[in-house]
């Protein structure tokens, strides 16, 4: 069974476009850094009235339930994190199993 991984952002209102551009080029680099990574894209909303703010957001896709617990403590996971979470203001993880 498949797993995506879904993670939305809300950055701080000081998080200037150079930080966030930087967040979009270190989440893009994960899959060269983690073989668990089968999939990934990245992107800024579209605004949705129902969208609770989220700026952006990315999606990983693994092929097992294994894969997405060997992603977890992978260090280039952690590294991007200590980057990523300073900016943030709230963030959202939804993690569902599919058959395709």
């Amino acid at each position: 069974m498949l797993m995506h991984s879904a993670v939305l952002y809300k950055f701080k209102p000081e998080v200037t476009p150079e930080q966030k551009q930087g967040v979009r080029d270190s989440v893009s680099a994960l899959p060269s850094q983690v073989p668990a990574i089968q999939h990934l894209i990245t992107g800024e909303t579209v605004y949705n009235h129902l969208g609770h703010g989220f700026d952006e957001g990315v999606i990983c896709v693994f092929e097992s339930q294994a894969k997405l617990n060997e992603y977890r403590p992978h260090k280039a996971l952690v590294d991007y994190q200590a980057l990523l979470n300073p900016l943030l203001e709230g963030m959202f993880i939804f993690d569902i199993e599919s058959s395709a």
